[in-house]
């Protein structure tokens, strides 16, 4: 009872702020967050309280105040009530996790009713006016990789949980280009299922991968090639994910195959290694998964709430009213009625540059990031080396002698380069056997 009049009061306190023409000392803000995601949650409860606790005054005019639910994706019913609760509370903005099966509810409410989400789960195919992508799409650095790479023939290994955009980018240059992609959903897959596979494809001597699937379903792939003996010299895998060193591959730096993956967090930057001196402090028992380093889906969490807090910087700067006087109700009206600022908030979302864990982030007027840096990297038998880097302009530049990387995997035995770009986002899937 005691947390339910805390909120009321805050609720209220906002609103007679924003009426007697004053930014709100505390901003309500969403957050929504599905199984299997403890670590983003706890860097989503860092980044509000080293927010809220910042001795510079003109950095944090005012508090942060989250409002979390956890969803079961699965219920489209729970996840409505989820987001309706969270409308209901009159937040301003919500950061927020989806999969597959919950992403079509939460981006058709906020294009109902004008609630931006930001989000560091899987880009959206298609646009979505009120959703910004702090994940960076994969598929033109894939393409891009693949042409430096000269393959033509390869096995291309999916799943669905991130959609077909990936698949889709394949197989419309593989039509383009001539190119032979056996391409398998392996989203019911076991792990007898993965050994048969791997046989039968050595078997057809394939022994160039590229793997698109999430954190979870990828290191048990990668488990299954190790149990099998495919990761050994002559065999080349491609992982198609961000976290690069999220990844378990102390087996492959041994085995002597080539892996070649994408690295989006800089451990080295002065923003990363002061956060890891604080990350390092928590107690795993209150922030689950602080064990560990921040996966690239945390850093991505962490910078949402960073981008969220300077876009209510800019809206205070320039004394917009936020308020949701009137319309903090029922998010089932029907006829639907919208937030008369959230063009304003999203206007603003989009218009936010700043300094995080994932580098410069910055979005186009879709919502999606551009203009950043990645490093390259190769993986040595000490474990990953920097070899050069990659951004929007000078494209991929390598800072030592990489032998050429053609077909023939063996000129680069062991070798694991880890190299990212980004290109347009395609539409209509091809989908080809």
């Amino acid at each position: 009872m005691r947390i339910i009049c805390r909120q009321i009061v805050l609720l209220f306190s906002g609103f007679w702020g924003l009426a007697m023409g004053a930014f709100p000392s505390s901003v309500q803000i969403g957050g929504l967050f599905i199984r299997n995601t403890d670590q983003e949650y706890t860097a989503f409860r860092l980044a509000i309280f080293l927010h809220n606790t910042s001795p510079n005054a003109s950095e944090a005019p005012f508090n942060l105040v989250p409002h979390v639910d956890n969803i079961e994706t699965a219920n489209s019913f729970a996840v409505t009530n989820a987001f309706c609760s969270q409308y209901s509370r009159g937040v301003f903005a919500i950061f927020g996790l989806y999969d597959k099966r919950s992403v079509h509810t939460l981006t058709s409410f906020c294009s109902a009713l004008h609630i931006s989400l930001i989000t560091p789960s899987f880009p959206t195919e298609g646009e979505s006016q009120f959703v910004l992508q702090l994940r960076p799409s994969l598929r033109g650095a894939l393409l891009s990789l693949l042409d430096h790479y000269e393959w033509n023939c390869f096995v291309f290994l999916y799943d669905t949980d991130r959609g077909y955009s990936i698949l889709q980018a394949i197989m419309e240059k593989a039509g383009q280009n001539g190119w032979h992609v056996s391409a398998i959903c392996v989203e019911n897959f076991n792990d007898v299922s993965y050994r048969q596979l791997l046989e039968e494809l050595d078997r057809r001597q394939e022994k160039k991968f590229v793997i698109d699937c999430e954190i979870e379903r990828l290191q048990n792939i990668l488990e299954q090639i190790v149990s099998v003996g495919k990761h050994v010299k002559g065999y080349h895998y491609i992982i198609a994910n961000l976290g690069f060193k999220d990844i378990s591959l102390e087996r492959f730096i041994h085995g002597g195959a080539n892996v070649t993956g994408f690295q989006l967090v800089d451990f080295n930057t002065p923003i990363v290694t002061k956060l890891m001196d604080r990350w390092k402090k928590l107690d795993q028992r209150e922030y689950p998964g602080s064990e560990t380093p921040p996966k690239y889906t945390s850093a991505l969490t962490y910078d949402g709430v960073l981008v969220m807090a300077e876009t209510f910087r800019s809206l205070r700067r320039q004394k917009i009213d936020i308020s949701r006087r009137g319309n903090a109700g029922d998010c089932l009206a029907n006829p639907a009625a919208p937030w008369g600022q959230g063009i304003d908030m999203e206007r603003t979302l989009k218009q936010v540059r700043i300094q995080g864990l994932t580098g410069n982030v910055q979005f186009d007027h879709y919502g999606r990031r551009v203009n950043y840096t990645m490093d390259v990297f190769e993986l040595k038998s000490t474990g990953p080396r920097k070899v050069g880097y990659w951004n929007d302009m000078d494209k991929l530049v390598l800072i030592q002698d990489v032998p050429t990387l053609g077909n023939d995997t063996a000129a680069i035995e062991n070798r694991t380069v880890v190299v990212t770009t980004i290109m347009p986002v395609m539409k209509n899937p091809i989908l080809r056997n």
